[in-house]
């Protein structure tokens, strides 16, 4: 070794920091953190499914429950409910949930589940109770009248908790249809779908229900006597609203008791006006003539019910000095539905009225059997009067009568308008009012609606399908809907040997044979781009009703004959919702107010 120089001290080396590396123990630390709350959140996201889809089965039992009147399987089923929806509320909540929401992409479907957990938690906490609660009353027939009275002041003590429904759903279904659906990702969507349409539906209910309790009390005459026009509407004669209103009586309602006071027939007791004895508009007398203004039996041409029940009222107070508070329609159908409640029904000349009878006893039997008109609007009316009299003493099932009142309502076979501006308020956006849908919004409005011309009762032989389609959706939420109605007579080949007063008296048509006169809508904005009868175009005619573009077609139906009306129609913009297709309710049993899918979604 060199003299002089000092050697290296022995062991390790010192080692110099090096640039940088305090940055990768930092991301270390965060993937490890990123990768432990990955797994917590996994964890919650899971605990939330599962308890999401238990939820969905328990819903569907309570739903079965509480329609079956099984009020103490619905209160345990809506205990494990809600304990179901506060874990999935539990799990989706919190300062990691939020900001992950906040997240391009992924925000919109974490805020998706955050809603949908947070909207079901409500409903099932302060939504469900109260519907189990009531279901209680009707299992208990609380709903039953007595004595042949209901019960207003249950009536009244139940309407506070049915609002209280009614709020939850509404303000829940409101949170939920703010979701920009568009946005999730595909196994979301579905679910995210299906979900808006159950709460949609049930809010409606609630709604109407709601608005039923709320009113029930009131127009039954709790503070002061009512006295209302009672229309039976005869399906066999078409008309917009459902059929010729040949009949009617007189209630009134006191204290929760309903009462005949008189019958009639329009023919005598009405008798036709030489002048229309109310002012119609332009769009009435363009699309419908004047006869409705004329004719107590021609009232519903129109497919507006509270016009309809306006001008009765009108011809009432006029032809027997008596100023009703309300009017309310019924068809046989309808009386057919509340038989399945009452039991069967003893009517006159010892006829038995049952559910499976009352339709064609009613609107084809009954021209058979009397070649008076006179004798078969009696017998139309004490039919009526007898079904009612069963249904307001409490006979037979009470949660089956409301449940075919229901039914009866969906179809548009029942129909009330209120005479007091404050109820007909409340009853209007309801389907038992009945009014025509006017005016722009998100869902498209269809209608098809037609009316007799041959005064006969041959609409009994009359089969109407209607079916429309969203086939297309412009970039301005434009939708463009083909809609078919296919009428076919199912008249026998010898319907010319039926009774005249079935037949009519051949001088519109050959007898046998129906002369329909047809109204095809659009909805408010919207257009007709092609209208075809038979394949054979007919040219826009221009004309509105209600601001909704209307078109028409008249045509002859031999016995067996068919008929096809298509239509293509372009929406307004902006109307990326649901269609809906209303009709005139017929003699079978079907569908109204219709929901036709939007191509928007």
């Amino acid at each position: 070794m060199a003299r002089g120089r000092r050697s290296r001290a022995a062991g390790p080396k010192p080692r110099r920091p090096l640039k940088g590396r305090p940055w990768i123990w930092v991301l270390g630390f965060v993937v490890l953190a990123v990768l432990g709350l990955g797994a917590f959140m996994a964890r919650e996201a899971s605990s939330a499914k599962n308890a999401l889809d238990e939820a969905s089965q328990q819903a569907k039992l309570l739903q079965q429950q509480v329609t079956d009147g099984d009020a103490p399987g619905a209160t345990r089923t809506l205990s494990a409910l809600q304990r179901s929806t506060r874990t999935a509320r539990t799990n989706t909540d919190g300062a990691l949930w939020d900001g992950l929401a906040k997240i391009p992409y992924v925000g919109p479907n974490v805020e998706a589940v955050q809603v949908i957990s947070a909207s079901l938690d409500d409903i099932a906490r302060r939504g469900m109770p109260p519907v189990v609660k009531v279901s209680s009353s009707l299992d208990a027939d609380v709903f039953k009248p007595k004595d042949g009275r209901l019960d207003l002041a249950t009536l009244q003590q139940l309407a506070p908790s049915v609002a209280t429904a009614s709020q939850v759903l509404t303000t829940n279904r409101n949170k939920i249809l703010d979701i920009e659906q568009d946005n999730l990702v595909g196994p979301l969507k579905g679910p995210a779908a299906e979900l808006t349409d159950k709460i949609t539906s049930a809010q409606s209910a609630a709604s109407s229900a709601a608005q039923a309790m709320q009113l029930a009390p009131q127009m039954l005459g709790v503070d002061k006597k009512r006295t209302y026009l009672l229309i039976f509407q005869n399906n066999a004669e078409v008309r917009s609203t459902g059929g010729l209103p040949g009949a009617f009586a007189i209630i009134e309602a006191d204290k929760g008791k309903l009462e005949f006071v008189r019958q009639g027939s329009a023919t005598t007791d009405i008798p036709q006006y030489e002048q229309p004895f109310v002012k119609l508009t332009k769009g009435e007398r363009q699309v419908y003539g004047q006869l409705m203004a004329r004719d107590f039996r021609d009232i519903n041409f129109t497919p507006d019910f509270p016009r309809t029940a306006a001008i009765a009222r009108a011809m009432v107070n006029d032809k027997l000095g008596i100023k009703v508070d309300g009017v309310l329609s019924i068809d046989p159908v309808a009386l057919g539905f509340l038989l399945k409640g009452t039991g069967p029904i003893e009517a006159a000349a010892d006829t038995t009225l049952t559910s499976e009878n009352a339709v064609d006893i009613l609107l084809n039997d009954v021209y058979a059997r009397y070649a008076n008109p006179l004798e078969q609007d009696v017998f139309f009316a004490d039919s009526a009067k007898r079904i009612f009299e069963a249904v307001t003493s409490g006979v037979g099932d009470s949660r089956t009568v409301l449940e075919q009142l229901a039914k009866s309502a969906d179809e548009h076979r029942i129909l009330l308008w209120s005479a007091r501006k404050s109820e007909q308020a409340e009853l209007a956006p309801t389907k038992i009012s009945g009014a025509f849908p006017a005016g722009r919004t998100g869902q498209p409005q269809l209608g098809v609606y037609l009316n007799d011309s041959t005064a006969s009762k041959m609409q009994y032989y009359l089969d109407v399908d209607v079916a429309a389609r969203s086939v297309r959706c412009t970039s301005q939420g434009a939708q463009t809907i083909q809609l078919t109605t296919t009428y076919t007579s199912t008249a026998p080949a010898d319907a010319a040997e039926l009774p005249e007063y079935i037949t009519g008296t051949g001088s519109s048509g050959p007898q046998g044979n129906m002369v329909l006169d047809t109204r095809t809508f659009a909805p408010s904005g919207g257009r007709f781009v092609s209208f075809t009868l038979n394949d054979k175009f007919r040219p826009n005619n221009g004309v509105t009703f209600k601001g909704r573009p209307v078109n028409f077609a008249a045509f002859s139906l031999k016995p067996g004959a068919k008929v096809t009306v298509e239509a293509t129609i372009v929406t307004a913009p902006n109307q990326r919702g649901d269609a809906v297709l209303s009709k005139t309710p017929g003699v079978q049993s079907s569908e109204n107010g219709i929901t036709v899918p939007s191509s928007c979604s």
